[in-house]
């Protein structure tokens, strides 16, 4: 005779023992937990690699090429490395040019800055060329085009300065060199010039005399607010 067993507390689903139940809902927690810690951890390296992206960029720009660690790091990856790859970075300091003009603005420090430049000629020998004409700015057409040709037929490397405007070489089919200048404040630049033109300056030439014959002294002592609501030359 065979029993039937299919009836069996044992067998019955809702009638599970509680130690086996709780340690089925055990298993499930820890599965279902599983994948939510392994998304945090992968979300943090994901944060991790972005910051490592972004501080080595900020490194590259600013120090015009990609920083020493990101070098290691990559030559530790791989065989290859950036100078590899592409070649040697572009140096930051810019070749001497071997054409230039300073086209020196009056009363901006320039006489300071050409004597700066003659001890920068002796040390490094290029050619520095000054001129002595500094009361004629404004050049005519033929006038630029002789100035200009002269300047080109000086050997190389030069430095040619005058108080001039700009000149466009470009525009008569002649190679264009390197401009440098100085700028000054307005207002300190037209207070230097109004005591230039009264007093002269430290070399003691009577520029005074040859620039204001006409002006009287109490003319030349005013303050200078006064001159201006005055109207005074």
């Amino acid at each position: 005779m065979m029993k039937n067993f299919s009836g069996s507390p044992l067998h019955c689903n809702n009638q599970i023992p509680n130690h086996i139940r709780e340690r089925n809902n055990r298993k499930s927690s820890v599965l279902s937990a599983l994948p939510l810690r392994l998304s945090l951890r992968g979300y943090g390296f994901c944060m991790a690699t972005l910051f490592l992206f972004c501080f080595g960029s900020l490194f590259y720009q600013l120090n015009g090429g990609p920083p020493r660690i990101l070098l290691d790091i990559r030559q530790y990856l791989g065989e290859s490395t950036y100078r590899d790859d592409h070649g040697p970075p572009v140096p930051r300091v810019l070749p001497f040019p071997s054409q230039v003009v300073y086209n020196r603005v009056g009363k901006c420090g320039s006489r300071t800055v050409v004597i700066l430049l003659r001890l920068l000629a002796e040390k490094h020998q290029f050619n520095l060329v000054s001129s002595d004409i500094h009361n004629k700015t404004r050049l005519t057409k033929h006038e630029q085009v002789d100035l200009m040709r002269n300047i080109s037929g000086i050997p190389q490397p030069f430095l040619y300065t005058r108080h001039v405007h700009f000149l466009n070489f470009t525009r008569f089919r002649i190679e264009q060199p390197v401009y440098i200048n100085i700028i000054r404040d307005p207002i300190s630049r037209f207070l230097s010039n109004y005591f230039f033109r009264r007093f002269g300056d430290w070399r003691g030439e009577q520029n005074h005399l040859i620039r204001t014959p006409g002006m009287k002294d109490e003319e030349r002592y005013l303050d200078i607010n006064v001159c201006i609501l005055e109207n005074y030359p």
